[in-house]
């Protein structure tokens, strides 16, 4: 994996867990927040630790933040604070500014000031809670549109003892199987003439309304 360059600003739980994560990749690491503390407790496993306000121009140039990829904007004290945050950021000429949104008129905000991606945690994790609750077949899912995900499901038991091949699985289901799990190995060569078992989890790809047909 190639070594990237991150500025995490604000060390709240989700700014610590983004640290503690891109540092266990070997990735450069600039963390600024207004608490010695906060800066204290992770200034071993970061490239740099930075005590200051990251509302304030002076402070993120002296911290060099012009010279790292990319810019996440975390655990920031108000609303008001991550607006500015995020503008000079962007002024800044930064590559990519991620910032997480405590709310939809957040979202909005941010979404007017160019940040090249929003996170909104609270939001994101009910809508997954949501989808997997609605389907009890679907054991995780990953986002790749709004309309498309990859699942990870328990193989359909009218499955078991049959092959891809044999069930056609592409032109019948409009779904795309990528990867098996059997009995704990990984599969990603997957081969069509191979029946599948009665303990396999399948991740597949396709729309969300293929996906929920799937175990109809």
């Amino acid at each position: 994996m190639k070594t990237k360059s991150f500025v995490v600003i604000g060390l709240d739980r989700f700014g610590l867990s983004l640290v503690e994560t891109l540092s266990a990749g070997g990735h450069q690491i600039l963390a600024i927040d207004k608490s010695e503390e906060a800066v204290n407790a992770v200034s071993d496993i970061v490239t740099n630790a930075v005590i200051g306000d990251p509302t304030k121009e002076a402070v993120l140039k002296a911290a060099g933040v012009k010279s790292y990829e990319c810019a996440i904007v975390c655990g920031v004290d108000t609303l008001e604070d991550s607006v500015l945050t995020t503008l000079l950021l962007k002024e800044m000429g930064i590559a990519k500014v991620v910032v997480r949104a405590g709310s939809a008129q957040h979202i909005k905000v941010l979404e007017k000031l160019g940040a090249d991606e929003i996170v909104y945690p609270e939001r994101d994790m009910g809508e997954k809670l949501a989808y997997r609750l609605e389907r009890s077949e679907v054991l995780d899912y990953i986002d790749l549109s709004e309309d498309v995900s990859i699942a990870e499901i328990n193989v359909p038991s009218k499955w078991i003892g049959r092959s891809m091949k044999q069930l056609n699985v592409r032109q019948k289901y409009d779904l795309n199987i990528i990867a098996v799990n059997r009995n704990g190995s990984f599969l990603i060569r997957l081969n069509p003439d191979e029946p599948f078992a009665e303990k396999d989890v399948i991740a597949v790809l396709g729309t969300n309304e293929a996906i929920a047909k799937l175990n109809k």
